[in-house]
């Protein structure tokens, strides 16, 4: 009886002698290579691979191929290196997040104290308008009677229209 012999990108789980069965398809990426780019591109010392799956699943990346490396699902690594540059030209350092949030917090106080907000209105306009996401906003400002954080949604529907 005569095997055909297994794809380079295929495992079929034996201990191969072959250098190809254990080598990465050119072309391809795993979640790993893909959280170790983004880290990088993010300032993070680590991201886990299964952030990359659940970006992929929530449709916030490109979907995997479907094609598979040992148990390893594939990524078409063009389509991931043209994500990564899109998120790598949104990416807001961490710095300018820290300054922005202060400014907004400032506003937030001053309106507090003048009950008027049109200010941190536009402030916030702003911050959105510089790349910082709802979240980010909201942990720059409190709820209307100042005793927590809203939430990411709840700062999205109140300064929504002005956005």
């Amino acid at each position: 009886m005569t095997t055909t012999p297994t794809p380079p990108h295929i495992s079929n789980g034996s201990t191969s002698t072959n250098p190809q069965a254990n080598k990465l398809p050119d072309g391809y990426m795993t979640a790993e290579m893909i959280a170790e780019s983004l880290a990088r591109i993010t300032g993070k010392k680590s991201i886990p691979a299964s952030t990359i799956r659940g970006m992929a699943s929530r449709d916030q990346m490109p979907a995997p191929t479907g094609l598979k490396w040992g148990r390893r699902i594939l990524w078409d690594a063009d389509e991931v290196s043209e994500w990564l540059k899109k998120r790598e030209a949104r990416h807001v350092p961490r710095a300018l997040v820290r300054q922005i949030q202060r400014n907004l917090a400032a506003l937030d106080e001053q309106a507090r104290a003048t009950g008027n907000d049109a200010r941190l209105k536009q402030g916030v306009r702003n911050a959105y308008r510089r790349g910082l996401s709802f979240q980010q906003i909201a942990d720059a400002i409190l709820v209307k009677n100042g005793d927590h954080h809203p939430t990411r949604e709840a700062v999205r529907s109140r300064f929504g229209p002005y956005i």
